[in-house]
């Protein structure tokens, strides 16, 4: 039962309607980042890789986090068939983890692909030879872990929950790693420079601060982890428990 829950959700994430959207979104990621090294062309591949993954795939990430959380329990709520999903004869929180391990697949494929398309256009060629590039695999599945059960958590706390995820995709994500002090350890971003062991590159004010990289980010790779999946972990913990204790109705004001 778990394993259909996990692939009918995964299915409907699929449908090629989405997957066009996608990859659409993919497309443009890749064209930002080629006209960045070949038209503007001021940085070497090098340098420009890790800023292009910090201000384009970094971001797509908490975004598509974001977008495909909802679907989780917050779409269920909206379109009135929550009822239908809490009747299956199996415990409240095993519905949960496995709908939730959809999204987090689904928000690591999307993940994947901008990786794949941003380093093709920064090198000119498929990035499978460049320790960058791998580099940042690890990092987009531990932060799709982390959005998809921090943004699940929200949904479960809150009515539409989509516009705080989206203010924390954008807003929180891009300013808090500027700030000065510690505050950047408040960040999932942060722990995701870390984990993928980043080189600060010399750019300009603006794509800094969109890079997140006008701050000090102290954080070993190791306590990176460690923070991540003890967080991710807990926040899956807490929403099982949440999702056990509380009743979810379909909602009246949805349309």
């Amino acid at each position: 039962m778990d394993f259909y829950l996990f692939r009918f959700l995964l299915r409907d994430f699929l449908r090629l309607k989405r997957v066009l959207v996608w990859l659409a979104v993919a497309g443009i990621v890749g064209l930002m980042a080629a006209v960045y090294t070949r038209v503007l062309g001021k940085n070497d591949p090098a340098d420009a890789y890790p800023m292009l993954s910090s201000i384009l795939v970094f971001r797509v990430l908490p975004l598509a986090a974001a977008i495909f959380s909802t679907s989780v329990v917050a779409a269920e709520v909206e379109q009135k068939t929550i009822v239908y999903l809490l009747t299956r004869p199996m415990p409240r929180a095993r519905i949960l983890i496995a709908r939730l391990m959809a999204a987090i697949a689904m928000v690591t494929l999307v993940g994947l692909v901008t990786a794949v398309v941003v380093g093709t256009a920064t090198f000119g060629s498929l990035p499978l030879k460049q320790p960058l590039f791998w580099r940042d695999l690890p990092a987009i599945v531990v932060g799709s872990a982390a959005y998809c059960s921090f943004f699940v958590f929200l949904s479960l706390l809150m009515n539409r929950s989509m516009i705080v995820s989206l203010l924390y995709a954008f807003a929180w994500e891009t300013s808090i790693p500027n700030m000065p002090g510690s505050m950047y350890i408040l960040s999932i971003n942060s722990y995701l420079t870390a984990i993928a062991e980043r080189p600060a590159t010399e750019t300009g004010a603006m794509l800094s601060f969109l890079a997140g990289s006008m701050g000090v980010n102290t954080l070993s790779a190791s306590t990176a982890w460690m923070v991540m999946i003890v967080t991710t972990l807990v926040l899956i913990g807490i929403s099982t428990v949440w999702f056990t204790r509380f009743e979810y109705t379909p909602r009246e004001d949805a349309e």
